[in-house]
Parts: C-alpha cells; structure tokens; sequence
C-alpha cells in the first residue's frame, strides 16, 4: 500500500512538472535593424542567437503597419551571415519584424522616423515574472502536500 501511495505521488510529480515545463533559453534567439543611410535608403536585419551565431537562412517576415494594422509587407530568409535586407516603402515609417527558425523566434518593432525599436520580444518570461510564478508554483505544491495529509489524517480516525 505504501508503494502504490509512493508511486502515485512520484507519478503525479513527474506529469506535473510535464505540464508546466517553460522554454528554455540555452539558445535564445535576437533581431535587430540598421539604416544603412536614410529611410528611404535600405533597412538590413540581423538576427543571431544568444552566442553570436548567425541565425542563417532563417525565415523572415517584414510587417508594414499602417493606421495601427500589421500587413504583410515582404517574406523572404536570412543569408548565411544572418542578414536580411529591404527597401522601405514609400511613406511608411514603423515595421514589424519576425524571424524564425526551428523553434526559435525573434520579433521587433521598427519606426524608421523616429529611430525608435522595440526589440527582442522573445517567448521568455521577464525575471521577476518567473520569481513570482517559482513561488506560486511551491505554494501549489505546498498545497497539495497539505491535502495530501489532511486526508490520511482524516482516514487514519
């Protein structure tokens, strides 16, 4: 009988820490943009991974946003240096960048008159929002111990 409870626990335990498996970031993905002149000259996209390595032939996928609206502006994949070059459209000054490869995305906004990008929007939780869920999650398991004895205590009458 201790076995099974034992083997139960264990097995609650392994399938719990299945459903709340979070990407890792051992190989995080960056994007950035650089004028190479004017707006109206060309914009060139780098993309690599956390180490430095070249994101190469990587699909990309450039945004125009108009009125606040995401259209699909240009598709096109990195070259083997992770680069990726395009002329902006005329009177059209924010973009929306996505490069993805295998799993790994990165994402970032570009406003061409303002010289303004938000970038590296990765699929990674900020610090402290994975401080705050580590502690929710041993309280959940703080929880479940403490139901976990109260019904044995309850058979055990």
């Amino acid at each position: 009988m201790k076995k099974l409870r034992l083997l139960t626990l264990i097995g609650l335990a392994v399938l719990m820490a299945m459903l709340f498996i979070s990407p890792v970031s051992a190989h995080k993905a960056f994007v950035g943009a650089f004028l190479t002149g004017d707006a109206d000259d060309e914009v060139q996209i780098k993309a690599w991974y956390e180490g430095g390595a070249p994101m190469a032939n990587a699909e990309t996928t450039i945004y125009k946003i108009e009125d606040g609206e995401k259209v699909v502006y240009l598709e096109g994949t990195t070259d083997e240096q992770g680069l990726f070059t395009f002329e902006p459209e005329y009177k059209v000054t924010e973009y929306a960048i996505k490069v993805e490869q295998t799993g790994h995305r990165a994402k970032m906004d570009l406003d061409l008159e303002g010289g303004v990008s938000t970038g590296n929007s990765g699929d990674e939780m900020p610090l402290f929002a994975r401080i705050i869920a580590g502690f929710g999650y041993l309280v959940g398991l703080a929880g479940l111990g403490m139901i976990y004895s109260a019904r044995k205590m309850t058979k055990g009458q």
